[in-house]
């Protein structure tokens, strides 16, 4: 009988550790929670300059000439070009002042008015006028403080026409980039 209450006692004993064995696997976690995230996309052409030095340098008999926007992804070029050899650079700063990094790609040309489009140069139709648009300095922009400029140039560049030939051309140079 003593054999007997040693196997009764050990098989409970299994059976405990059994229960709390199944105890310990079959506790069920729950996890509940709400994660919400604010952030903001403005990537765009500083629109307040647009006059100046530090916006427009002429050489030659240039008079300058305009820059406009179109919101803050278009800015169309118009140079006053008087004579032969003159020419227009305008510096276009490009500001993030969005919560998410930015990476800009090259600019595109479009509407010209009065000339041909090749990649980043515009062409007049007679051939007097030259834009050419260069990459940005610098293809990435910090989110809420990057900026960068790039350049457009515009030249009379026939210099066997007469300064009495009258021409006019303009581009619309938009911006290119997406999230980094």
């Amino acid at each position: 009988m003593n054999n007997k209450n040693i196997l009764i006692g050990g098989l409970l004993a299994v059976i405990l550790v059994m229960a709390v064995g199944y105890a310990v696997f079959s506790t069920t976690l729950t996890v509940n929670g709400t994660a919400n995230i604010t952030s903001s996309w403005n990537v765009g052409y500083d629109t307040t300059k647009t006059s100046g030095t530090d916006v427009i340098t002429t050489t030659g008999t240039a008079t300058g000439g305009t820059i406009s926007y179109s919101g803050t992804q278009a800015a169309t070029i118009a140079p006053s070009l008087v004579a032969p050899g003159d020419s227009v650079t305008y510096t276009l700063t490009v500001k993030n002042t969005g919560s998410l990094a930015a990476t800009l790609g090259a600019p595109t040309i479009t509407n010209p008015t009065g000339c041909t489009v090749s990649g980043l140069t515009c062409t007049s139709t007679s051939g007097n006028i030259k834009f050419t648009v260069t990459a940005p300095a610098s293809s990435s922009l910090e989110a809420s403080t990057g900026t960068t400029t790039f350049t457009v140039k515009a030249e009379y560049v026939n210099k066997t026409v007469s300064s009495a030939t009258t021409e006019s051309a303009t581009i619309t140079v938009n911006l290119v980039a997406t999230q980094a």
